[in-house]
């Protein structure tokens, strides 16, 4: 595990007939991680880092790592996970997977978890988020958000328009949240978009480390992406954008 001390430079983006001043900022926090599958998602309960992998649900496995990036274990979820993901307000570890279900982790070392609901409706390579409050599942697809009521999984809330940088790649599906941001991404480029939580655009910024589209997340008070394994170790980047 590495830190480094994180440098800002500037770039700019036509996007949607405007100018974006791109800020490109190196990593705070760097770790590695052998996925045995592929470095899919991040998510922190603000004591421990946890991870996901996805693509093989005979291989799927749950990592704890310290906040430092120093690794705890992995645990097996026979699982083909696409995001891993913190819910405040019943401090669980909620999981999503390739066939549009959720589950809530019970016990990570235990391996114990159980189906909440199934998402039907969203594309299975999707990567929600949990907001900061704990009360919605978020999708993000073709550039909409949509959110779900977390407790009995209706639809509540949809905001539109958050459309991506040029170039991104087809099915970006990637969304974190935090207390006052959404952000997308165009892993293409290592452009991450920062919108209110209403759906306003307010900056975007570059990344320097990190391509792995569905790998956003945020985690511990930074945002995150991976360059993925695939099959053999990667890395995990965790960037202070405020």
């Amino acid at each position: 595990m590495k830190t480094f001390q994180r440098i800002t430079l500037f770039s700019f983006f036509v996007f949607s007939g405007f100018l974006l001043t791109a800020q490109t900022s190196m990593p705070e926090i760097v770790f590695k991680e052998d996925p045995l599958t592929h470095n899919m998602h991040i998510a922190s309960d603000g004591e421990f880092l946890f991870t996901c992998n996805g693509g093989v649900a005979d291989k799927g496995q749950v990592s704890i790592f310290r906040l430092n990036g120093e690794k705890i274990g992995s645990y097996s979820f026979p699982l083909d996970m696409r995001s891993i993901m913190y819910n405040p307000s019943d401090k669980k570890l909620y999981i999503s997977t390739y066939d549009k279900k959720i589950y809530r982790i019970n016990d990570v070392k235990m391996g114990s978890y159980v189906e909440v609901m199934t998402f039907e409706d969203r594309d299975g390579q999707s990567t929600p988020a949990i907001d900061a409050k704990g009360k919605y599942f978020c999708f993000y697809e073709d550039g909409v958000v949509y959110m779900y009521d977390i407790k009995k999984g209706k639809l509540k809330k949809k905001i539109s328009g958050l459309n991506l940088a040029p170039h991104a790649p087809d099915q970006s599906v990637a969304i974190a949240i935090d207390k006052k941001h959404i952000y997308l991404w165009n892993s293409y480029e290592q452009l991450i978009l920062a919108f209110d939580l209403k759906g306003k655009y307010i900056k975007t910024f570059k990344v320097n480390q990190g391509d792995y589209m569905f790998s956003l997340s945020t985690a511990n008070g930074m945002v995150w992406v991976s360059t993925d394994g695939n099959y053999d170790v990667g890395t995990w980047y965790g960037y202070r954008f405020w």
